[in-house]
């Protein structure tokens, strides 16, 4: 059993409730997350201190023990019964919820429940928030602007260069979907959609995310887990399915090989073969820890050589199209930058 972050009160009401049980061999504490390594098959159970963050971190930190350690049995420790929160670990699945202070014989049980591979949220907590759940399930609620910004702080907050990122390419996608459908480049979700789409990399080490060299394949396993991660953390929000597309497919590819699920062709959602043209093209004229950047008119020439690959090929002739007619101007959503230089081998680029 695993202890990440806990308090002296915490490891009491442990101590209290746990002294004498012979089905746990050995209690190992982590004081944070960063503490974490992926060791197979990693501990039973790992009980999370949550009582000192926000939403955002708890999903967070929740996204990044999964990875780690898939075959473990979570239990969340948080304060008091926050409606949002307690919405949060009952659409994550497979968790238990505790309260801190929480008597010996509750915190025993919810133990012993999830070693025994059973999630258990506890009635008597979970009632008094069922009501203000069931209306966080309403349309009301599925515009959370608050959360959806603290989210995308959590991301810039991992990279540097995300900031630039995000404004860059939300541009030019809203851009190009005017020119693909109008209606849906008016719209918030669109919009969103951009600025989520790489959420999941909360979930990923920043020694990958900045690793100034090529990836090894371990590392790019990780690394390709962040669409999921990323359909994951944002589930509690209700968004729509335009931003849950943009987050899952991104980085799929028109020829069937890219990721998560390898779909190809019209396969793709639609608002993902937009937006990936675009995340490609921003991602190119941007310099990064492991390359530098290429001048814009070189990143627009390698986008249309891989229509029919990487790309929807009627969405990059649109694109081609409005260029030429100056109904979109690259200069006014990306910065020209330096001649490229790479040691990575292929296409300069893409995004990871």
């Amino acid at each position: 059993m695993a202890l990440i972050g806990p308090d002296a009160s915490l490891r009491s009401q442990l101590r209290a409730a746990l002294d004498g049980e012979e089905s746990i061999e050995e209690i190992i504490e982590l004081a944070s997350l960063a503490e974490l390594r992926g060791e197979s098959p990693g501990p039973g159970v790992a009980l999370v201190d949550a009582t000192e963050l926000d939403d955002a971190r708890v999903v967070a930190t929740l996204a990044r023990i999964e990875l780690l350690w898939p075959a473990t049995q979570l239990i969340v420790v948080v304060r008091d019964a926050d409606p949002a929160l307690v919405r949060s670990v009952l659409d994550a699945g497979g968790l238990s919820l505790l309260l801190a202070g929480a008597d010996a014989g509750q915190t025993r049980s919810t133990v012993l429940a999830a070693m025994e591979g059973r999630g258990l949220l506890d009635v008597s907590v979970v009632r008094p928030v069922i009501d203000v759940h069931a209306l966080l399930l309403s349309e009301s609620r599925r515009r959370d602007r608050g959360v959806i910004e603290s989210l995308v702080a959590a991301v810039e907050a991992k990279d540097s260069i995300t900031s630039r990122h995000l404004r860059h390419v939300s541009r030019l996608a809203i851009g190009l979907a005017e020119q693909v459908d109008p209606h849906l480049a008016r719209s918030d979700d669109f919009l969103d959609g951009c600025l989520l789409h790489d959420v999941g990399k909360i979930g990923v080490p920043e020694t990958i995310l900045m690793k100034p060299a090529a990836l090894t394949a371990q590392e790019w396993d990780v690394m390709r887990r962040h669409p999921r991660i990323g359909a994951r953390v944002v589930r509690p929000l209700r968004l729509s399915p335009t931003v849950l597309d943009m987050i899952l497919y991104h980085h799929e590819r028109w020829d069937g090989t890219g990721y998560p699920e390898g779909l190809g062709g019209e396969e793709i959602p639609l608002v993902a073969r937009i937006f990936s043209i675009c995340d490609a093209l921003e991602a190119m004229t941007a310099a990064r820890p492991y390359r530098a950047a290429l001048p814009t008119s070189v990143a627009f020439e390698r986008v249309r050589l891989e229509a029919g690959r990487q790309f929807d090929p009627a969405i990059v002739d649109v694109l081609a199209r409005a260029v030429r007619a100056r109904a979109i101007d690259l200069g006014d959503h990306l910065d020209d930058a330096a001649a490229p230089r790479s040691d990575r081998g292929g296409l300069v680029g893409f995004p990871r």
